[in-house]
């Protein structure tokens, strides 16, 4: 392992690749530091500027985002009761209260001391676990792939936003999007209807676009009609006592280790190991009356625990090619499109990419503590910014980025169209994320599928009577049925307690 980090220090020694994971974490920062935007959004708006780049710069670019929104997102929760991302959710039960009373700027400083805490933890995890991971996943063969897919998409069950068969229908789009263009096997165009322009398949970076930044574009702004100037808590006293700090390490320690187990399951989310850590960290508390009204221990685990969640999400992204949440979905996009893989085979071929990365989140973590502390009054200042004059620049990125990317006008019309389709989902209540890991992961089951068939003779039992693919299928049907199973025990529950709940 000591020479793959000397070969990783080397990768990401030069003055650009610095420069690269210092941008990525003030852009995270910037973004989601207005309420709305999100390092998905942004992440996938980036991707474009990323193809001179050589992959390590392009991931650490990237990954930078992802660390720098997740503390960014608490910013605007303490100011304004309003979570710049979905994972500060509950950063607001105790942050807004603090800043009410006065403490604005401590709860800042607890916020981000307790985030880059949380992610340097969360990285040595992801660095001491993903390796054996790693080399254990090297002994698959094609029926294991298959089933390793076959488990990731099953995790669209636990991606529902509502509907679990709403979610079932936005992974089955994704998968009938993955087989247009050329059959993997036999070389024969597929779905094309004669448009030349699909014999490569639909450009996976236009439908990324388009459905995790233009559609939440014009869904906020069909939703956001009214005037959206706001006024933020001032800034003021931003340290802490030696008391403060002290009150800050148990319920950190908590979230931190909640956070990142539950980011090494996929689709568990940032925004549950934040609510888990703060119930948790309540829990253990010996004031638990003080949460929810401006606890310092409160803020502490909220945000240890949705900063934690990128090592761990990266984990399962990193070894198996299984995104851990729709953030990391469009990280491997970028990787794919990269030219690689995101498997076991990446640490053997590419450990100045993986290892890299790993020296990178470490940098990329440190870089938030002093950015968040010293522009704390600048980016009060940007949660006030009214977001009509963003969108159109944020659509002019989508379109150009696009275009960019093939040097033709047709993944612009993709962008547009799945923009609008990207809409219209989430209008009516359709999940964006499983349409996203339905294309990523569609190519990989079918290709390893037909693979072991080939290599079996038609046998299916290849995939049952190989222990590691029955395994994972097995894990893959319980985490398919999970949700029904918890909604009929909730159901139950409730009956017996003659309350009725809606489903």
């Amino acid at each position: 392992m000591f020479e793959n980090l000397v070969v990783g220090l080397q990768a990401i020694a030069s003055p650009s690749v610095q420069v690269m994971i210092l941008l990525g974490a003030l852009a995270g920062i910037l973004v989601s530091c207005l309420p709305g935007l999100g390092p998905t959004m942004t992440v996938a708006l980036l991707i474009p500027f990323t193809f001179g780049m050589s992959p390590t710069s392009a991931l650490l670019l990237l990954s930078g985002v992802y660390v720098g929104a997740m503390f960014g997102g608490a910013i605007p929760a303490i100011l304004l009761a309003t979570p710049g991302t979905p994972a500060a959710v509950s950063t607001t039960f105790d942050g807004y209260p603090m800043a009410k009373k006065g403490y604005a700027g401590k709860a800042i400083t607890i916020a981000c001391i307790a985030s880059v805490a949380a992610g340097l933890f969360g990285t040595l995890v992801l660095m001491t676990i993903a390796p054996p991971l790693a080399e254990f996943a090297l002994r698959f063969s094609a029926p294991e792939y298959f089933a390793v897919a076959v488990f990731g998409l099953a995790v669209i069950s636990s991606l529902a936003e509502g509907s679990v068969m709403k979610a079932f229908v936005s992974g089955a789009i994704g998968l009938l999007l993955a087989m247009v263009g050329m059959d993997p096997m036999m070389g024969v165009d597929r779905l094309t209807y004669d448009n030349t322009d699909l014999l490569g398949g639909v450009p996976f970076l236009a439908v990324m676009i388009g459905t995790a930044a233009l559609a939440e574009v014009l869904y906020q702004i069909d939703s956001d009609c009214k005037d959206d100037k706001t006024t933020a808590i001032a800034v003021n006293n931003m340290r802490l006592s030696k008391a403060e700090l002290k009150q800050m390490v148990k319920p950190t320690i908590i979230g931190s280790v909640l956070g990142v187990f539950i980011g090494i399951m996929p689709a568990a989310g940032a925004n549950i190991a934040s609510f888990i850590s703060w119930a948790q960290a309540k829990l253990w508390s010996k004031h638990p009356e003080e949460f929810g009204t401006g606890s310092i221990e409160g803020l502490a685990a909220s945000e240890s625990g949705n900063n934690s969640v990128v090592g761990g999400d990266l984990v399962p992204m990193l070894t198996l090619g299984i995104p851990g949440d729709p953030c990391t979905a469009v990280m491997m996009g970028a990787l794919i499109l990269q030219g690689l893989r995101p498997g076991p085979m990446l640490f053997t071929e590419h450990p100045e990419i993986v290892y890299g990365l790993f020296l990178g989140l470490i940098i990329s973590n440190l870089w938030v503590l002093p950015i968040g502390l010293l522009g704390a009054p600048f980016f009060a200042k940007m949660t006030t910014v009214p977001k009509h004059y963003l969108w159109p620049v944020i659509l002019v990125l989508c379109i150009t980025g696009s275009y960019a990317s093939e040097g033709g006008i047709f993944p612009a019309y993709v962008v547009a169209f799945f923009g609008a389709v990207g809409y219209l989902m989430k209008k009516l209540g359709y999940p964006i994320a499983p349409l996203i890991l339905g294309v990523l992961l569609g190519p990989i089951a079918e290709e390893n599928m037909r693979r072991a068939l080939l290599g079996s003779h038609m046998d299916y039992s290849i995939f049952i009577t190989r222990p590691i693919s029955l395994t994972l299928l097995v894990i893959a049907a319980i985490t398919l049925i999970w949700p029904w199973v918890q909604d009929w025990y909730q159901q139950r529950v409730a009956k017996k307690a003659g309350v009725k709940i809606d489903c």
